[in-house]
């Protein structure tokens, strides 16, 4: 899961710190989710895919 956050923010030009102020949390937040080490609540992981143009399905599913 963590690799396809760190796709999709590099496909749309995000920096960590650019895609966690877009998210209300965290570079720190960003960079565990990008490492595996957590992955984003539900609701902000709806934002993400929002913000990444894909859906919730394509974002697990990658």
């Amino acid at each position: 899961m963590g690799e396809k956050i760190k796709y999709h923010r590099k496909r749309c030009g995000y920096t960590q710190g650019q895609l966690a102020n877009k998210l209300y949390v965290t570079s720190q937040a960003v960079s565990k989710w990008e490492n595996g080490y957590t992955l984003p609540d539900v609701m902000t992981f709806a934002h993400l895919a929002r913000l990444f143009g894909v859906s919730m399905e394509e974002l697990i599913n990658e």
